[in-house]
């Protein structure tokens, strides 16, 4: 297929170079050099529209033949079919330029008949050839290959027609367009034939069509795509007048404009690439119609400015963004079509297509002519009828517009966020490792372009780095998983990819995966989170306490609490006691001071252990910072904590204030005067009697005693305890 990808863009070329001289600015000019009226100018436009008529002949001609002899014979005679304008020059010289004009005319109507019918095997092979997989960046890569030959085509088309002039040299031109086409269409002859997207035996465009348009996503469709085609063939037609009536620009120059608006089409194209897989067609739509819209206001202004620099310059932007709004619209448009339509629908709902597009070109060309004519005749200046001709445009762009934003396009980005794409630079960035990502063919470079791609965390990387969680390596999972970890936004299809990954991957990447859907806080994962609890795998069984925790699943809690008692697993000890603060349960309490039974734990799990009781008794009024202080100085921290005894009354068997900091040091020192600390806890105010009663107990208890930062703790309750005491009696406020 990829052989035959690369013929098919061959043929694109020739089509591409001989369609740009064969139709569009060289027929238009060449009539204007024969003296032709803004009538039959749009006249002449909408043949480019009214070769959809002729599909159904097309589908007729397939039956029984196949789709890619009809496509390349029919391109064959359309191109023929321009002979007869090779003559209209002489016939215009000889005196008779109607004659002349009757030619070119007649030429251009044999050509766009056989373009209609032959049109019935382009999205066939169009289809054919982009594939499921990469179909929006297939289809925009063609429509840069034919912006590009556009270009090229009207750069070296500007240089000859400032070099020479006259109608004869129109007609030269159009004599190697025949040429081109010709060799384009032998290319397109050597293609396969698009089998899959025959019609079915016996089907006919009627019951298709009945089928079909029963899907609203369709009839919403073509209401936003028929009156964008009247608009879009309006300012097809007339972009180019514009530029030589209102203007007086030369022919040499108009074509210069013809490269501006081909290189928007370029750049749409290279955005539509990179953006039309991963946000989807329909956002794109959108933002598109609204660009051609707004490309509209510049030619509804169309100041009046003298011949120069500055009226090239407006010229050439506006046929830029102009090129840029249609081409990029009818490139998302198609995308969306071929989404939406089934592939052994697609030859007839082609002719819908193409039908619709036609009409409503040929429409919005041959009325733009009319309107033009008209108003000229009814005395209103040239400048004044193209404004009102684009103000009407714009008005209908801008209408079709807000309908776009009402098509449905499941798995699709919001329009706001494929906005934010656009004018972000990280996005745009992170696409374009995207793009390295998918062409790597290591998993070395895979995992460096994944952990490159995580450090900008955008939502528009989503699809591609779901695939890399069937990955056969550890590292390549695991960095998919923590670039999925820092994006704003998961969908609902990547968290249940992620939660799969806990069941699936156990001992390697579950753990990333459970601590993820914490942090989403997404409550269709509790049952998977819930039953990793009692997995083998440890780290596992933390991240899925730490993430019941941070969704507040209090049905968990009961199991946390069990499993801070029973495991000899530090990091496990730690987690789960970090949830238990979290939950703030003073029910938790006798769980945790349990766990300092425990022989010979590590130190630094203690400390987690004692922070988080602190933590569920309300942060004991800044512990934490002083408890710091005592790591690293003891007394410092002592005196800290006994600031707020300095005034007030001691608790019951204390004749002072002084005797009783005198015992707390002690205990803390050596666990000696305990029934100190028990007092005061028992008078406390500042907790419930329950939980003061296993904490006075704890004080008496040498088994728990033996550890020095719990001692510190229970010495800082009974102090909170004292200044919950004076604060009852007025003594002080808090």
């Amino acid at each position: 297929m990829e052989r035959y990808r690369s013929r098919f863009l061959a043929f694109n070329i020739l089509n591409s170079l001989s369609f740009m001289l064969l139709s569009g600015s060289i027929p238009t000019l060449f009539a204007l050099s024969m003296g032709a009226t803004g009538t039959f100018i749009g006249i002449l436009g909408s043949l480019n529209f009214i070769t959809y008529f002729f599909m159904p002949l097309g589908r007729s001609a397939i039956r029984g033949r196949p789709i890619i002899r009809v496509f390349g014979w029919s391109w064959m005679l359309r191109y023929w079919g321009m002979i007869p304008a090779l003559a209209a020059p002489f016939v215009a010289r000889a005196g008779s330029p109607a004659g002349g004009l009757a030619l070119l005319l007649g030429g251009s109507l044999i050509f766009n008949v056989f373009r209609g019918i032959g049109l019935i095997g382009n999205n066939p092979v169009l289809g054919m050839m982009a594939g499921e997989r990469d179909r929006g960046t297939f289809l925009s890569n063609v429509q840069i290959a034919n912006s590009l030959t556009a270009i090229a085509t009207s750069a070296a088309t500007m240089l000859v027609l400032a070099a020479w002039s006259g109608d004869v040299l129109y007609a030269a031109l159009i004599g190697f367009g025949v040429l081109t086409g010709s060799l384009g269409s032998a290319i397109l002859l050597g293609l396969p034939e698009p089998e899959a997207y025959r019609p079915s035996a016996g089907s006919s465009f009627a019951a298709v069509f009945k089928e079909a348009w029963a899907d609203p996503r369709l009839r919403r469709f073509v209401a936003v795509f028929a009156p964008l085609s009247f608009s879009a063939g309006t300012a097809r037609t007339f972009i180019v007048t514009h530029a030589r009536v209102l203007y007086g620009q030369s022919p040499g120059l108009v074509m210069g404009y013809s490269v501006a608006f081909n290189l928007g089409s370029v750049t749409v194209g290279y955005l539509s690439r990179k953006l039309m897989d991963r946000l989807g067609a329909k956002p794109l739509y959108v933002v598109f119609t609204a660009l051609a819209a707004l490309a509209m206001i510049p030619a509804a202004w169309s100041p009046g400015l003298e011949p120069g620099f500055r009226t090239v310059l407006y010229l050439a932007l506006l046929n830029f963004i102009v090129g840029m709004g249609i081409a990029g619209e009818e490139n998302a448009g198609q995308t969306y079509f071929f989404s939406i339509v089934k592939p052994s629908h697609m030859v007839d709902l082609a002719i819908l297509y193409y039908i619709v597009f036609g009409i409503g070109g040929a429409l919005g060309s041959a009325a733009g002519g009319v309107f033009l004519d008209a108003l000229s005749t009814a005395g209103a200046s040239p400048s004044s009828s193209y404004r009102l001709l684009y103000a009407v445009s714009f008005v209908i762009t801008a209408i079709a517009a807000g309908g776009a934003i009402k098509l449905s396009s499941p798995g699709s980005a919001s329009v706001r966020e494929s906005l934010g794409v656009l004018f972000s630079m990280r996005d745009l960035k992170a696409i374009g490792l995207l793009e390295r990502l998918e062409k790597s063919g290591s998993p070395s470079d895979e995992i460096r372009i994944i952990r490159e791609l995580g450090g900008y965390g955008v939502a528009v990387a989503e699809r591609e780095l779901l695939p890399y969680l069937s990955s056969p390596r550890f590292d390549v999972r695991v960095e998919a998983l923590l670039a999925l970890e820092n994006l704003d936004r998961l969908s609902q299809k990547a968290l249940r990819a992620i939660a799969l990954e806990i069941e699936r991957n156990p001992y390697t990447t579950a753990y990333v995966a459970a601590r993820i859907l914490g942090k989403r806080r997404w409550v269709e994962g509790l049952p998977v989170l819930r039953a990793a609890l009692s997995a083998e795998d440890y780290m596992l069984q933390g991240a899925a306490v730490t993430a019941l925790a941070a969704m507040s699943d209090e049905a968990s809690l009961p199991e946390i609490e069990s499993l801070v008692e029973t495991t000899d697993n530090p990091r496990l000890t730690i987690s789960a006691a970090s949830a238990i603060e979290q939950f703030g349960k003073r029910s938790s309490v006798p769980s945790l001071v349990a766990v300092l039974k425990h022989t010979e734990p590590p130190s630094y799990a203690f400390d987690e252990i004692v922070l988080a009781l602190a933590g569920i008794l309300g942060g004991l009024r800044g512990f934490y910072a002083i408890y710091s202080t005592y790591a690293l100085d003891p007394q410092e921290a002592l005196g800290t904590l006994f600031e707020s005894l300095d005034s007030g009354i001691p608790p019951r068997g204390f004749d002072g204030m002084a005797s009783f900091k005198a015992a707390l040091a002690t205990f803390v020192e050596n666990g000696s005067e305990g029934d100190a600390v028990a007092r005061a806890l028992d008078e406390s105010g500042f907790i419930d009697i329950g939980t003061a009663t296993v904490l006075a107990e704890a004080a008496l208890d040498d088994d728990l005693t033996g550890h020095r930062g719990f001692r510190f703790f229970l010495a800082a309750c009974a102090v909170e305890a004292a200044y919950a005491k004076k604060s009852s009696t007025g003594r002080i406020t808090t």
